[in-house]
């Protein structure tokens, strides 16, 4: 556990969810049955509050957080507006340590008597030495602390931390990099940030020792040199991902209208993340893709050339190549010794072996080919297609003939981790970063590639993969660019 004073907000030993709904709720809203399934009773004391219930599934409900009978580390709010200043004395007298505000209706509004109001809360919370998180936002999802803001978060501990000042962002991102194999040491979603603000985060996750990768999505900072001292810290020694949101006239309204901020401009921000060795991504997707790029073996990539193995078909080499190329980086022609070691044992007709590498050799001279490529003169990388990453479809059926399955699930959940292995020996015996592509779809189905399991597989090996080659190289290409000017700082790429 991290010393930082922080710290404690993220390990409650107490939770007390305060307007929790009367009838069971999904999704936004949910935290109580959020809670319940990340398990979070096994570990913690965990109260619901609604006095209109005397109790919620069997759970004696209480009719205000004065009356539960034990100290509560963590409160959640879902009372009205209206109601929140009345909770927060409640939370004075209680003692607690801190409170998230999934409440809404303060800053956001634009509104001067609410916003004085949350001003007057925030001030009352912080002279009794309460944090609190918010308003207008998801709070927490601490999957060692079994936290969860939603549910079907996986419980998994993970090394990247995740600041949001969008609840809705924060769910997006979670839920898209829990597909593709990351898992997350903290998520913070923090609405208005009325007290805890970006750069109290960022500080916490510089000396945090569960994370290794800091992403954040940012729409105001209300401090710009805190904020710009913290990301300098955090950046010289995590590998730090800023999305910064509002950076156009038309997305700094929405900004406001959201959360109460106001945005600066592109150039402005581009220079505060340059000098402190943070990267600026553009958008969602591009965040998504560099935390994947962080917390793989991909963020090693040092040069510009590429092999591009697989695919299947010369249209895809095509555009592949142009697509690796608008980038900034190469598919360098291979040398005539790696060209006549392959020959030997890939015939002429219906192969390419010049690069981009469309060959198809027999099954046990696989490697062998992968491993000439791999050591090539003027080869950085390796950007492994479908055609040899797919697990393919396995031949199972049962005492009727019929596909079990069962079965076809098991085996194609073997075949998905070979294929994942294969990529990180490669990478391992050769010392040539593997940049795994897989790409969906109709076509990628019809070969037997519907599995996304392939993602995670992949990633659990140290492995990153992509959905195509246009996002992989430009993943590759901000890496280096992000390595370029990072020279001279902590060796953390």
């Amino acid at each position: 556990m991290s010393t930082h004073p922080l710290d404690p907000i993220f390990h409650p030993r107490s939770v007390a969810v305060i307007g929790v709904p009367s009838t069971r709720r999904r999704g936004f809203g949910g935290f109580y049955e959020s809670l319940r399934e990340a398990g979070f009773p096994e570990i913690g004391q965990l109260y619901p509050v609604n006095p209109k219930v005397d109790e919620i599934d069997g759970v004696r409900c209480y009719p205000s957080l004065l009356e539960v009978p034990d100290p509560v580390d963590y409160v959640i709010s879902q009372v009205p507006a209206p109601a929140a200043p009345q909770l927060v004395d409640q939370c004075i007298a209680k003692k607690v340590r801190a409170i998230h505000f999934f409440t809404a209706g303060f800053s956001e509004t634009g509104d001067e008597h609410l916003a004085q109001v949350e001003r007057e809360m925030m001030a009352k919370l912080k002279a009794a030495g309460i944090r609190a998180i918010g308003p207008n936002c998801m709070g927490l999802y601490v999957p060692a602390s079994r936290l969860a803001f939603m549910e079907g978060f996986s419980m998994e501990p993970g090394n990247v931390l995740l600041l949001s000042q969008s609840g809705a962002n924060a769910g997006e991102i979670v839920s898209e990099l829990s597909g593709r194999g990351v898992r997350f040491s903290k998520v913070i979603s923090y609405g208005n940030a009325a007290d805890l603000q970006a750069h109290d985060f960022l500080d916490y996750a510089a000396s945090d020792p569960e994370t290794d990768v800091v992403a954040a999505y940012v729409e105001g900072v209300k401090d710009g040199r805190a904020f710009f001292e913290a990301l300098k810290r955090c950046a010289r020694v995590k590998r730090t991902i800023i999305l910064k949101g509002g950076l156009s006239a038309s997305g700094s309204r929405a900004a406001h209208s959201h959360t109460g901020s106001l945005a600066g401009s592109a150039a402005v921000f581009d220079a505060v993340c340059r000098q402190a060795g943070a990267i600026r991504a553009e958008t969602m997707d591009e965040l998504q893709d560099l935390v994947v790029a962080a917390s793989t073996n991909t963020y090693r990539v040092k040069g510009r050339g590429v092999a591009l193995i697989g695919g299947g078909g010369g249209g895809f080499a095509v555009l592949s190549s142009d697509a690796i190329d608008r980038e900034g980086l190469t598919v360098p022609r291979m040398p005539a010794s790696a060209v006549q070691q392959m020959r030997e044992f890939i015939p002429v007709a219906g192969s390419s072996v010049n690069n981009p590498i469309d060959a198809m050799p027999p099954e046990d001279r696989v490697d062998d080919m992968l491993q000439i490529v791999a050591t090539a003169e003027g080869i950085d990388m390796v950007f492994m297609g479908p055609m040899l990453g797919r697990p393919g479809r396995p031949q199972a059926s049962d005492q009727d003939g019929a596909p079990d399955a069962e079965e076809v699930a098991k085996a194609m959940e073997e075949k998905t981790k070979k294929a994942a292995q294969q990529l990180r020996t490669l990478q391992d015996e050769t010392g040539t970063p593997v940049v795994g592509i897989f790409r969906g779809g109709r076509m990628a189905r019809r070969m037997g590639m519907e599995s996304e399991g392939f993602f995670e597989a992949a990633y659990r090996e140290g492995i990153g993969v992509f959905p195509s080659v246009a996002r992989a190289a430009r993943t590759v290409a901000r890496v280096l660019e992000w390595r370029q000017y990072r020279e001279g700082m902590p060796d953390i790429l």
